[in-house]
């Protein structure tokens, strides 16, 4: 009756040299599995924070990559390994490889090219932009205040307060993106709204502010590129998604194409006329 009961008890799974096998395959390809997740995070985090080992250089063109913030500045004459400024379509450019990644050295021979190929800015509009520059600059050049670094800007500091001038104040950056809520789009009338708020704000609170002739000319014609540029000319506004991509991630959105004709320098003019009309 032993041998019976024996023979009628099924064996341990362990004891099944099949299954056995089995789940060891199971396991070691569980391993793998986890191993790759891992090495995939680490290559991301390698990506996206640089070390010495990466030389973001040999990143294709148009690839984007955002140093991490702590190798990142836009204080004028700083040492950091990257540069950048308060301007989001020149960071946005040096992210992409269009400017040198580093955002030092830029020459006017690069630059040029670049804002019309990538953001297709006609050679007028160019020319202007040019003309605000030296032949070489590093990017955290234009933090220099009262120059294109302005007060009562839509998405960073004064410069009473403080701070790099290159990095994004993301309450204000969503107090302009909320602005397009509702439609799904900022336009002519919620720059407007932004801008007159903005300088309301600075005038209550920074007793150094100035926002003279020049600061209102850059400061609408910024506006302006935001919706011309960023919104490809389309009636004048620009996605939130887009112009959070744009102001915030500083990253040319997937599937983002340009304006499909030049942005002439007659064009920003009259849509920055309009946006200071709408910050009335």
């Amino acid at each position: 009756s032993r041998s019976v009961s024996r023979a009628g008890n099924a064996p341990p799974e362990c004891h099944s040299p099949i299954r056995f096998g089995l789940r060891i395959r199971i396991h070691f390809s569980m391993v793998s599995f986890v191993n790759c997740i891992v090495a995939a995070a680490v290559a991301v985090v390698s990506f996206t924070s640089p070390s010495a080992g990466l030389d973001v250089n040999l990143l294709p063109e148009g690839t984007y990559f955002k140093p991490a913030d702590r190798m990142v500045s836009g204080v004028v004459g700083n040492t950091r390994p990257f540069r950048r400024s308060p301007c989001p379509a020149l960071n946005t450019l040096a992210n992409h490889g269009y400017l040198p990644r580093n955002g030092q050295n830029v020459t006017k021979a690069v630059l040029g090219p670049a804002v019309m190929s990538v953001y297709n800015l006609g050679e007028d509009a160019t020319a202007t932009l040019l003309a605000l520059v030296p032949d070489t600059f590093s990017l955290d050049y234009l933090s220099t205040h009262n120059m294109i670094e302005h007060d009562a800007s839509l998405i960073h500091n004064d410069v009473y307060f403080g701070g790099d001038p290159a990095q994004v104040n993301l309450t204000l950056a969503e107090q302009l993106l909320e602005r397009g809520a509702s439609s799904g789009k900022i336009g002519v009338t919620e720059l407007g709204a932004a801008r007159k708020a903005r300088l309301a704000d600075s005038l209550a609170i920074n007793p150094n502010v100035t926002f003279g002739s020049t600061q209102q000319t850059l400061s609408f014609l910024e506006a302006s590129i935001l919706v011309l540029g960023f919104g490809s000319k389309n009636n004048e506004t620009v996605p939130v998604d887009t112009a959070r991509s744009f102001l915030v991630d500083e990253k040319i959105p997937d599937g983002w194409e340009r304006a499909y004709s030049a942005i002439s320098a007659a064009e920003a003019r009259t849509t920055a006329a309009k946006i200071a009309a709408a910050s009335a």
